[in-house]
């Protein structure tokens, strides 16, 4: 017999493109189980009462491995107890079968390099805080000072080195004055920002 899962994070997602999937591959819908929990928790209700259901020679289907469960540990216990029950699982997304040896080994390794990449971020995040928390912001930048890649500040600085005003510059822009002048003075210092003088400069140092 063939048996469906999905499962979401929070309440805020939703499993209905999981049960689309999932019904397009012939699977009934009152035999599609659905969770709504993290992937890093074990004690599901749904996968629980579906595990207790399936006997050998059952197929498991799921949209991605990853809503098994995303800690490598779990998913190894899941595995060998299917192996042992003699349950296949499949995978829509990843065409994982494992009822193929060489297919049970690449649900691991996907499994290993998918927690790694969800540590390699939390590394990153917590790296982030930390550097948050030594300039005293929430988001690890300095209070008031702009985003080099900002559009709108380069916008400004655009406009200014073809001579117009700060006022002018800032105002097109939509820039606060006083951000513009930190960063231009920021860059002078570096030697990374000439203006150009206006015509009408041009013309007052030619007439004087």
């Amino acid at each position: 017999m063939i048996y469906g899962y999905a499962r979401v994070s929070t309440r805020d997602q939703s499993t209905d493109m999981q049960v689309s999937r999932l019904l397009e591959a012939g699977i009934p819908k009152e035999r599609i189980f659905m969770d709504v929990i993290s992937g890093a928790t074990e004690d599901r209700p749904q996968l629980n009462s579906l595990l207790n259901l399936l006997n050998k020679g059952d197929v498991l289907t799921v949209w991605k491995v990853d809503r098994l469960g995303r800690r490598t540990a779990h998913l190894a216990r899941l595995l060998e107890e299917f192996d042992q029950k003699g349950i296949t699982v499949r995978s829509l997304t990843e065409g994982v079968d494992t009822s193929d040896r060489s297919s049970r080994v690449s649900y691991l390794l996907m499994s290993v390099i998918a927690q790694n990449e969800r540590e390699t971020i939390n590394e990153r995040i917590r790296s982030g805080i930390d550097h948050a928390q030594k300039y005293g912001t929430k988001t690890g930048r300095p209070i008031g000072r702009p985003k080099a890649s900002s559009a709108k500040v380069q916008h400004a600085l655009d406009l200014l080195a073809s001579g117009k005003s700060y006022r002018h510059a800032s105002s097109i822009a939509g820039v606060s004055l006083a951000t513009l002048v930190r960063r231009v003075q920021a860059m002078q210092q570096q030697n990374q920002f000439t203006r150009q003088s206006s015509i009408f400069e041009t013309l007052k140092q030619e007439a004087s």
